[in-house]
């Protein structure tokens, strides 16, 4: 607690030297933040299209992409080739089949049922298997649709044609199952009783097939010597949704958490800007079987699930959600200096499915749903946005500085744009002109930022690269927000420690004993009461996360102010206010962020209390009287505060228990209250009475009367 009297001085000295240690040199302030984006996982949380983002975070052309078609439906379920460089395709929740031929999309028709998860082609017409139905149906070129057969399996994840026959895997009401289908009939080849299903099927080359379970996420082959099925690896996750069969290794594509949001038609709206979480679980992965069985983890993500796998111009590509990202995993020698990369983004949220067609491949979105067009040949153009910079709580943004080859006949152009809003929107600011490297942005303040990377060539084959973008700026320092001082009542003391013993701890009174547990700064204070103390608690916060410091002056009503500190660091405050005379005072407090922020930016934000009192002077008694009376003792006196409204009074008529007693109007509403009660005389002992007065502040006083002492005449 903080004293005025030298005594109590040598105290607070002690406390805080024990407390708030000082340290020597200049303070430590927070680092002026900056961003390097050079690393792969630095370029995550952008958005791109036509750029190459490499394994070692180099930015390069990416190969051609361009969009072909549309759907109002939202998702395409599944996708087929139609034999002549187009593409049957299922989309919707209501079974809608369409043909995408000379560059056009056509409805084909609709099957009666659920969503059309697997389609297969048997001959000219299509084989497709609606959700929850337990049939096959078969589909004309014109659209027409009849049974085919009926099948073991309430929801089909995939359809394969072997000679005249349709094999189906899927989900039973027991288990995983695969079905051999022909016109007409069907029969089980295999089933897993603990497996949900089956989600993914290719042929091994030899006869038999590779499956893919969701429950345990297993890896099976169904070997038709024997209609045996082996189990190969146990994925430790709890699905495999595709399955890649390339010159005798098997690919594999895992997730976890995909198979429900399929089964219920909502696959997730496409993600916003993303930060590269490097620290959460790991949501699926692409794991390679070689020929001799051996598992290798090819790449796995903790942003991205896996839709898709295709092998393409010596490379695996990896179909991804949510944010439509196709990887690529070299299938060759060039793993061991480029082993994986982003070559591009749809757009959409999910890239679901690859369909070769030609030298190309067609690329399936969904979420809008899209038909894109992936070429070998290389974009002429290409742009990332990167993910959103935030300033704590405004920045003023600097310079960004671009390490980049360029060769003749190729450009990166760098451009800035601010905002207030989290997500870009029409309120943030327009896109700069292109600036140099080291080139300051002319931009006002504000709060969120974005730069964008403009990679071109007019060469073919050429291309820019980017090797780093380093950006700089500074918070800007905003002044301490006030939200006000709380007055603690009278006699409450705040400490960081137990009181030291010459605090005394005296008579609490009943308002304040309520308060003391209930009050938690942080945990840490200590809460005591001492006559004369007052105590105050800070609610001050800084916008920027600076350390505060404060000067506190009290102010009286008439006079100059009384510095009681000039560097304190809590954000609560005790002092003694016995050397203080009595009257009204205001507690003036400076917060201020120069712990924290550099010399020449420090802020400071000023609050000035309501005006409260200090009391140190006991009410006085006047006119006590006790009188014989009827079957009792009357007792008269009246009691009068200079300072404060009386708030309690007490008699005693045994000198042992106090009966608390009201003035004469039932009310303590004053300075001056006059007060007649009668005792009962069975309850006096002896011959004297004790009253007893307290005022707002808890001063206290007290006199003595002897029974018989008549009431001075008025």
């Amino acid at each position: 607690m903080r004293s005025l009297r030298k005594g109590s001085m040598r105290w607070m000295t002690f406390l805080l030297s024990a407390l708030l240690p000082v340290s020597a040199g200049v303070p430590a302030l927070a680092e002026q933040p900056s961003a390097t984006f050079s690393g792969f996982n630095d370029w995550l949380g952008s958005e791109t299209r036509g750029v190459r983002i490499g394994a070692d975070g180099r930015l390069r052309l990416a190969p051609n992409l361009r969009r072909v078609g549309q759907l109002p439906e939202g998702v395409i379920w599944s996708v087929l080739p139609d034999g002549s460089g187009g593409a049957y395709l299922s989309a919707g929740t209501d079974g809608k089949l369409f043909h995408y031929t000379g560059g056009q999309m056509k409805p084909m028709g609709q099957v009666k049922g659920g969503i059309v998860f697997a389609m297969a082609r048997l001959g000219q017409d299509l084989i497709v298997a609606p959700t929850g139905e337990g049939k096959l149906f078969r589909v004309s070129p014109a659209g027409d649709v009849k049974p085919f057969a009926e099948i073991d399996a309430r929801i089909v994840w995939a359809l394969a044609v072997e000679g005249d026959a349709v094999l189906v895997a899927g989900g039973a009401e027991k288990g995983a199952v695969l079905v051999q289908a022909r016109e007409g009939s069907s029969r089980r080849l295999a089933e897993l009783a603990d497996e949900t299903a089956f989600t993914a099927l290719t042929s091994d080359g030899q006869g038999g097939w590779y499956l893919g379970s969701h429950g345990r996420g297993l890896v099976l082959r169904y070997n038709r010597q024997g209609d045996r099925l082996e189990t190969l690896m146990d994925t430790p996750f709890e699905e495999v949704r595709a399955l890649a069969y390339v010159d005798g290794q098997l690919f594999i594509g895992a997730d976890n958490g995909l198979t429900p949001k399929f089964s219920t038609g909502q696959l997730e709206r496409r993600e916003g800007y993303l930060q590269a979480d490097t620290t959460a679980a790991t949501r699926s992965a692409v794991i390679r079987l070689d020929k001799d069985r051996v598992p290798e983890t090819l790449w796995q993500s903790s942003q991205s699930q896996v839709y898709a796998l295709a092998a393409w111009k010596g490379q695996l590509l990896v179909g991804t959600g949510n944010r439509s990202r196709i990887f690529s995993l070299p299938l060759g020698k060039g793993r061991d200096t480029d082993p994986f990369a982003v070559v591009q983004e749809l757009g959409t949220a999910q890239a679901t499915a690859f369909l070769p067609t030609g030298g190309d491949l067609l690329v399936v979105g969904s979420n809008p749903a899209e038909l894109h067009l992936l070429s070998e040949a290389q974009a002429t153009e290409g742009t990332l946005e990167s993910k959103i910079l935030r300033g704590v709580p405004i920045a003023d943004w600097g310079r960004a500085y671009l390490d980049a080859e360029v060769p003749t006949g190729t450009n990166v152009e760098l451009q800035f744009r601010t905002g207030s809003t989290e997500t870009p929107d029409a309120t943030w600011s327009t896109w700069t002109p292109p600036l140099r490297s080291g080139e300051r942005p002319a931009l006002p303040p504000a709060r969120f930022a974005q730069f964008r990377l403009r990679l071109s060539s007019t060469r073919g084959g050429a291309t820019p690269t980017v090797e780093t973008v380093s950006l700089y700026w500074a918070q800007r320092n905003l002044a301490p927000v006030w939200e006000g001082v709380d007055l603690m009542p009278p006699g409450l003391v705040i400490t960081r420690t137990a009181p030291p013993d010459d605090i005394g701890i005296e008579r609490v009174p009943l308002e304040t004993q309520k308060l003391i547990p209930a009050l938690g700064y942080m945990g840490a204070e200590k809460r005591s009461f001492r006559r004369g103390g007052q105590s105050f608690v800070f609610r001050v916060n800084d916008p920027n996360g600076d350390a505060l410091q404060f000067v506190i002056r009290l102010v009286p009503e008439k006079g100059a102010p009384i510095l009681l500190e000039k560097s304190w660091k809590e954000k609560f405050f005790s002092f003694d206010t016995l050397p203080v005379p009595d009257g009204r005072y205001r507690l003036e407090v400076v917060a201020s962020d120069a712990p924290s922020a550099p010399f020449n930016a420090a802020l400071t934000s000023t609050w000035r209390t309501a005006p409260f009192t200090v009391d140190h002077t006991p009410p006085a008694i006047a006119d006590l009287s006790a009188a014989a009376e009827g079957d009792g003792v009357r007792v008269r006196f009246t009691a009068r505060d200079e300072t404060s409204v009386l708030k309690e009074a007490a008699l005693s008529a045994d000198g042992e228990h106090w009966l608390l007693i009201v003035p004469e109007d039932r009310v303590f509403d004053q300075k001056e209250e006059r007060f007649d009660v009668q005792v009962p005389r069975d309850m006096v002992r002896g011959d004297r009475l004790l009253v007893k007065v307290v005022d707002l502040h808890n001063n206290e006083q007290s006199a003595a009367v002897s029974v018989g002492t008549p009431a001075p005449k008025r």
